[in-house]
């Protein structure tokens, strides 16, 4: 069989089909791109989402919290094997209207053209002070 993800930029095109869905609320555009089994690691660290219907009801809950401006982007990515790596910003407005932007490494592993395995790591505490409606970081200005 043939793994259109191998082609060089499948796997960012793949990645970045996913956060277009995500930026319009699309649960089920975000889910088109994983594997049925799918494990997320929403904050690693955190215990895995696995499957599709338990990535749907934790998107279904997140979503609620953010508002309408959305601007998650990738700055930088890597392929190696079947792993796309990322570095990027994740920013938006919460449904509340508080700031929330942080920075996160991401690492998408593939099979069969889709996401078997999505790992986030990012700065928890940062996050939670922000929904608290702390300032950013001079740093993240």
């Amino acid at each position: 069989m043939h793994d259109e993800t191998k082609a060089p930029g499948a796997r960012r095109a793949a990645v970045d089909a996913l956060i277009a869905a995500w930026k319009c609320k699309d649960i089920d555009g975000v889910l088109a791109q994983l594997c049925d089994d799918v494990e997320y690691h929403y904050l690693v660290g955190e215990r895995p989402l696995v499957g599709k219907d338990w990535v749907r009801r934790f998107l279904e809950r997140f979503r609620e919290h953010i508002g309408d401006e959305n601007h998650w982007r990738i700055l930088r990515s890597a392929e190696v094997g079947d792993a796309l790596l990322v570095e990027g910003v994740d920013d938006y407005l919460s449904s509340d209207g508080k700031h929330v932007r942080y920075p996160y490494m991401g690492v998408f592993e593939f099979r069969d053209g889709r996401i078997a395995r999505w790992r986030d790591y990012a700065d928890s505490r940062l996050i939670a002070a922000q929904r608290e409606g702390a300032a950013l970081p001079e740093w993240l200005e």
